[in-house]
């Protein structure tokens, strides 16, 4: 497996992975226990986890005081943590990460390590009749690097009815290093409502995306 082929987007979840898979051993050895035994000693009650078959790894209440509103408020307790403590910590983990990589700061860099890098030059503001829905995105593309890129294609990136569904991609087209290409993009929409619309566009070669740019497309008011 050659190592230098993974972009800083794969080595950032694997680490994101590692560390996630760290805080769940630090969470169930250390963190829950110490929280319920603390809620036990608040109650009164000896709070400890259970190794019974049928309820292994769930807190209840052993010995005397085990009223019934001190046992709801130990499964309450328990469930509210253990939400927090799994799901929690993955949402607040994870989801920023999601949103680096999808935003395509992360793209530049792992061009420079793959060798496989555009760069993408957005020509101005497409235009489009209301009533028409077509129209035409012009850029330049530029292969700044190490790899001759095949199979490439220019599209939409994103779908949204904030400007009515629009779409479209490119021709197909092959670049080398170095190299510029004029590249046009067919843009297509159901009755985007008036006004100026941002939008992202990304190129894409052999199924993997390389740059994202932003555009916009200016849809004119029906007379």
């Amino acid at each position: 497996m050659n190592l230098s082929a993974i972009g800083p987007g794969a080595w950032l979840g694997i680490a994101l992975f590692a560390a996630y898979l760290a805080w769940l051993g630090v969470f169930f050895a250390s963190v829950r226990p110490r929280v319920m035994a603390a809620l036990g000693r608040r109650l009164k009650v000896d709070v400890r986890e259970s190794t019974d078959l049928l309820d292994a790894g769930t807190y209840d209440i052993e010995g005397q005081g085990a009223t019934l509103p001190k046992t709801g408020a130990v499964y309450a307790a328990d469930l509210a943590l253990l939400l927090v403590g799994t799901v929690g910590a993955a949402a607040l983990v994870f989801v920023p990460a999601f949103i680096i990589a999808e935003s395509g700061a992360l793209l530049p860099l792992e061009g420079r390590i793959t060798g496989r890098s555009v760069a993408m030059q957005v020509a101005g503001t497409a235009t489009m009749a209301r009533g028409s829905g077509k129209s035409r995105l012009a850029m330049d593309v530029v292969n700044d690097g190490r790899e001759a890129l095949r199979q490439c294609r220019a599209t939409v990136d994103g779908y949204t009815s904030r400007n009515g569904y629009l779409h479209g991609s490119s021709a197909w087209f092959e670049v080398a290093p170095g190299e510029r290409r004029a590249v046009e993009v067919a843009l297509d929409a159901v009755e985007p409502p008036a006004g100026g619309h941002r939008f992202r566009v990304k190129v894409e070669c052999a199924n993997e995306r390389l740059a994202v740019a932003d555009a916009v497309l200016g849809v004119q008011a029906s007379e």
